[in-house]
C-alpha cells in the first residue's frame, strides 16, 4: 500500500521539524498510542491499540530514523507486529518540509506499507481505510499541536 499527500502546517519549518523528532509530540499525535519508549536519538518503540476490520488488538512498533537532512527531509523505517494474529507490518516513510512563508510549511509525506500474515487476508480495502484514518488523525493533531495561531491562509 502506498500513501502520499501534502499538507500545510501553520508553523516555521524548523518548528515542524523539531516536533517531528519529538517522541512526546509524535505519540500525542498518533491515535491509539498507549506506550512509547525512546531507545536512542534515532529509535523508539511504541505500543498502539488499533482495530483493523473485525480484529482489535495491540501493535508493537519500532521506528528508526534512517536518514535526515535537517530541517528539510527525513526517512524512517517502521516495523511492527500485532498481538492477535502475529501479522507483521513494514513501512518506509519519507517526509519533506518546504517553507511556504515565515509561518507556513508544506509537509509532503510518502509511505510504502507492506503487511504479511492474517491481517493481509482482510484485504487492501480494509487495511487502506484503517491506515488512511490513522494518518488523517495524525496530521490533524500535528497541525493543531504545532500550528501557529492567528495565521491566515
Amino acid at each position: 500500500m502506498n500513501f502520499e499527500d501534502r499538507v500545510t502546517i501553520a508553523a516555521p519549518a524548523a518548528q515542524v521539524w523539531d516536533n517531528l523528532l519529538d517522541v512526546n509530540c509524535i505519540s500525542a499525535c498518533m491515535p491509539g498510542v498507549q506506550e512509547v519508549r525512546q531507545i536512542d536519538d534515532r529509535t523508539f518503540d511504541a505500543l498502539i491499540a488499533a482495530s483493523v476490520g473485525p480484529m482489535a488488538g495491540q501493535f508493537t512498533f519500532r521506528a528508526v530514523l534512517v536518514e535526515s537532512d535537517p530541517p528539510r527531509e527525513m526517512r524512517g523505517e517502521v516495523t511492527g507486529e500485532d498481538s492477535v494474529t502475529k501479522s507483521t507490518i513494514r513501512a518506509n516513510v519519507t517526509m519533506a518540509l518546504q517553507p511556504l512563508s515565515q509561518n507556513e510549511t508544506e509537509l509532503a509525506y510518502r509511505a510504502t506499507v507492506g503487511v504479511n500474515g492474517r491481517l493481509a487476508i482482510l484485504g487492501d480495502m480494509i487495511l487502506r481505510a484503517t491506515a488512511a484514518l490513522m494518518v488523517d488523525q495524525f496530521i490533524k493533531r500535528l497541525q493543531e499541536r504545532v500550528g501557529v495561531r492567528g495565521v491566515s491562509k
